[in-house]
C-alpha cells in the first residue's frame, strides 16, 4: 500500500473545476504528508531541521557579489521600473544567445526569437508544456526515473501522458528502455543533468548517445520530438558542465534540443525568480514545427506584461558581461568552487553517517555505481522490512517519531513525488525513500534523528 498524499485528489467528476489543477498535488514538495507534523511541531515550539526544499541561502550560500551590486544597482535606478518585454530584455537575450556565457562554451549563436526569459525554470516549464502539449491527440512526455518534480506536475496540468523510464546502476537514464518507451505520440523527452534528486551527473558521452536515440526516433515517427535538458545543478558537477546545445551541434542533432538554466543555485539567487529556455535546432529539421512551437511560448508569454522583473533581469545581464573578463570569471569561479567544495564534503558526511546505521538503505544499495559529488541531496530509504509501506510514507512517520522524543524534527522530502503516478503505483511499493537536503543538517543530526527511528522500530521487532 503506498502512502496517500496529504491533499486529496479528486475524481474529475467529483469537482467543478479543472481536474488537472488538483493532480499537481501528487507532485508538489510543499504539501506532502510531512507537513501536518511540522506545522505540529512548530506550534509546540519545536525546532525544525528543514531538510526538505533545497534553497541554498539556508545554509550559508549566498549570492555571489558581483550579482547583488548589479541586481541591487538596477533597482535603485527608477528607470528600470516600467514593463519589460513579455519574452525578456534583448540586452540579456542577447548575451544568452551567444554560446553558454555560464559554462564557458562557445562557438555558436542561436536566433534572438529563440531565447526566452521567465520567472525561473518553473515559470519557463510552464509555458513550454502549455505551448507543447495538444492532449487532443494524446501527447506524450519520457522523463527517466526519480526526476525534478516540476515536469510531472506541469506534464499533469498540461494533460501529456507521462512515461518514466528505469535507470542504470549508475542512475544513468536505461538507453535500451529509453528506446522502447519513445512511441509515435512522444512529443518530449526530458533530462535533469545533474540530476535531482539522485545528484548524478550525466556523462558527455550518455547525452550524445541519448541525441542519436531521439534523432533515430524522429526520422521513424517522422515529426519533431524535443530533448529537453534541465542543467540548473550543471556548475555543480565534477569536471566540465554538459551544454546541452553544443553536444547537439557536435552529434548532429536533427530535431529541436532546449536547455533550461536559471540562477537559483548555483548563482544562489533563487528569490530573484529568473531562468530562461534556449532553443536550438538544426535549420533543415522540423523547422516549421520549431516555428510554431517558439510562436506559442510567445503567446502564452505576451499576456503577462513580462512575468520577470526588468531590474532583476539587467542585474544578471550586467553580471553576465563580466564573464567576459578573464579576472571576474576567475574570481566567480574560485567562489563556485569554494561552495561546492563545502556542499561535497557535507554530502559525503551525511551518507557515510547514514550508511553507518544498520537498517538505513541508502542510494548506493540501489545504484551501486552512482556519485553523490554533483548536488547537495541524499535519498536513503528504511529497510521496508522494519517499516513498510503504509498510508504515511516513511518521512512523515520519522518527522512524527521526533516530534514525540525530541527538541528537534527532521523535516524530509518522501521521494515517491519524484516518480509519476503511475509509475509509483506500479513499482513503489518497497523502493520507499525520503530525500535530504544536506544544507540545512549536520552529520550527527541527521544520524541521531534517522538513527533513534530505526532502533525504534527495532525494538518493535
Amino acid at each position: 500500500m503506498t502512502h496517500k498524499l496529504r491533499k486529496s485528489v479528486p475524481e474529475p467528476q467529483k469537482t467543478r473545476h479543472n481536474p488537472r489543477v488538483f493532480e499537481l498535488a501528487h507532485y508538489t514538495l510543499r504539501e506532502t504528508d510531512v507537513n501536518p507534523v511540522v506545522e505540529r511541531a512548530e506550534t509546540e515550539g519545536k525546532r525544525i531541521i528543514r531538510a526538505n526544499l533545497g534553497d541554498p541561502t539556508r545554509f550559508g550560500i549566498f549570492p555571489i557579489p558581483r550579482l547583488m551590486h548589479h541586481v541591487s544597482e538596477a533597482y535603485l535606478d527608477p528607470h528600470n521600473w516600467g514593463y519589460g518585454p513579455a519574452v525578456g530584455i534583448p540586452e540579456l537575450r542577447s548575451i544568452l544567445a551567444e554560446g553558454n556565457v555560464f559554462f564557458g562554451t562557445k562557438g555558436y549563436t542561436l536566433p534572438l526569437n529563440h531565447v526566452f526569459i521567465g520567472a525561473g525554470i518553473s515559470g519557463v516549464a510552464r509555458g513550454l508544456l502549455t505551448a507543447l502539449i495538444n492532449p487532443a491527440n494524446g501527447d506524450e512526455v519520457v522523463i527517466p526515473k526519480w526526476s525534478y518534480i516540476i515536469y510531472l506536475a506541469e506534464a499533469a496540468l498540461s494533460g501529456a501522458k507521462v512515461r518514466n523510464v528505469d535507470l542504470t546502476p549508475e542512475a544513468l537514464v536505461d538507453l535500451d528502455k529509453l528506446k522502447n518507451t519513445i512511441n509515435a505520440k512522444t512529443k518530449a523527452v526530458f533530462i535533469t543533468t545533474v540530476g535531482n534528486p539522485l545528484g548524478v551527473a550525466m556523462p558527455h558521452k550518455t547525452f550524445g548517445e541519448i541525441i542519436r536515440i531521439v534523432n533515430a526516433k524522429e526520422k521513424e515517427f517522422n515529426h519533431a520530438i524535443y530533448l529537453i535538458a534541465d542543467t540548473i545543478y550543471e556548475d555543480f558537477r565534477v569536471g566540465p558542465p554538459l551544454d546541452p546545445i553544443l553536444l547537439s551541434i557536435q552529434n548532429n542533432r536533427i530535431g529541436p534540443t532546449i536547455e533550461l538554466y536559471s540562477v537559483s543555485k548555483m548563482f544562489a539567487a533563487p528569490g530573484l525568480r529568473l531562468g530562461w529556455m534556449r532553443v536550438y535546432h538544426n535549420k533543415d529539421g522540423f523547422s516549421a514545427d520549431v516555428r510554431d512551437f517558439c510562436n506559442g511560448f510567445t503567446n502564452c508569454r505576451q499576456p503577462s506584461l513580462g512575468p520577470t522583473s526588468t531590474a532583476a533581469q539587467l542585474g544578471v545581464f550586467r553580471t553576465a558581461s563580466e564573464f567576459e573578463n578573464e579576472a571576474s570569471r576567475r574570481e566567480i569561479t574560485a567562489l563556485k568552487d569554494s561552495g561546492r567544495m563545502d556542499i561535497r564534503g557535507r554530502v559525503r558526511a551525511i551518507n557515510r553517517a547514514l550508511a553507518a546505521i544498520d537498517g538505513v538503505v541508502p542510494m548506493e544499495r540501489e545504484y551501486p555505481k552512482a556519485s553523490l559529488d554533483n548536488s547537495f541531496y541524499i535519498v536513503p530509504g528504511i529497510d521496508p522490512r522494519l517499516c513498510p509501506p503504509e498510508s504515511l510514507s516513511q518521512a512523515s512517520r520519522l518527522a512524527e517519531f521526533n516530534r514525540n522524543r525530541s527538541d528537534t524534527v527532521l523535516a524530509t522530502t518522501p521521494a515517491a513525488h519524484f516518480l509519476a503516478k503511475d509509475y509509483r503505483d506500479e513499482h513503489i511499493q518497497n523502493q520507499e525513500r525520503f530525500r535530504i537536503v544536506a544544507l540545512d543538517t549536520t552529520p550527527d543530526e541527521v544520524a541521531e534523528s534517522v538513527g533513534g527511528f530505526v532502533a525504534h522500530l527495532k525494538s518493535k521487532h
